[in-house]
């Protein structure tokens, strides 16, 4: 992805849009760093956005496209098990090898996602939630998916915790299906960067109430991703300094004086 920055989110956001030549609508954004006034004197921040431009949305499967998929067992047992390296050769995989075992793992997901899709259709509709999904990204380790649906909010759930349930569902789905170390993103509507936005809100509160009071601010629980967002946020930010405190799944962010 390409990286752009602007004063607000939405500079950059048209700063990208108008330089790979489509809409803001039609882009993937992944936000690296929220725009900031400062905190007592600290420099601003630019707002700064990886980009690329959407590709053509992959529809669910039909039953006929899924039934057609091959499945982990018709892969030769061979090609599973085939070492990194032959007797006599280094540890560093020729080219040639590279590249095949990079499309075998291309394969795989592409196959696998085929099925998740299905899965995760079904899933909500036992939710009574209607869904479309449709794939953003796609390699052969990572899958980020947009599930498209007339009620966001139901999906989504309280901070995001019905869509983080069921990104770990999928997770756990392409690791049954043969995919090593997936790292699946399932988004709704662009709530993962809305969420952010939110995220670091609260942190530019909480670090305001914590050098005024110099008491460290526990935030509420939420998952890895999200900590990971603001310990990543509040890193340049010199008078405080943060840790993850409990245990899954009630783990939060504290933020302390330095």
């Amino acid at each position: 992805m390409a990286t752009f920055e602007g004063k607000t989110l939405g500079t950059a956001k048209q700063a990208a849009a108008q330089a790979l030549g489509c809409s803001v609508a039609e882009l993937t954004v992944t936000i690296k760093q929220m725009p900031t006034k400062g905190f007592f004197g600290w420099g601003a921040r630019l707002a700064v956005i990886e980009a690329q431009r959407r590709p053509k949305p992959v529809l669910a499967p039909t039953p006929a496209q899924v039934a057609a998929q091959p499945t982990q067992s018709t892969v030769p047992q061979a090609k599973q098990a085939a070492p990194a390296t032959r007797p006599g050769t280094t540890a560093t995989l020729s080219p040639a090898e590279l590249a095949a075992r990079q499309a075998a793992n291309l394969a795989k997901m592409t196959a696998a996602s085929l099925v998740l899709q299905t899965y995760l259709v079904d899933v909500c509709h036992q939710l009574a939630l209607e869904v479309q999904p449709q794939v953003q990204t796609q390699t052969g380790h990572e899958l980020s998916i947009d599930l498209v649906t007339r009620t966001p909010g139901k999906l989504i759930g309280h901070h995001g915790r019905r869509l983080n349930a069921l990104e770990v569902l999928a997770t756990t789905f392409l690791v049954y299906q043969g995919v090593k170390d997936p790292q699946v993103t399932l988004d709704v509507a662009d709530y993962r960067a809305r969420r952010q936005v939110a995220l670091a809100k609260l942190a530019q509160r909480s670090v305001t109430e914590v050098i005024a009071t110099q008491q460290a601010v526990f935030l509420a629980p939420m998952p890895a991703r999200e900590r990971k967002f603001l310990h990543q946020y509040l890193e340049a930010v010199p008078q405080v300094k943060t840790y993850s405190h409990g245990r899954e799944p009630y783990r939060s962010l504290v933020i302390a004086p330095k």
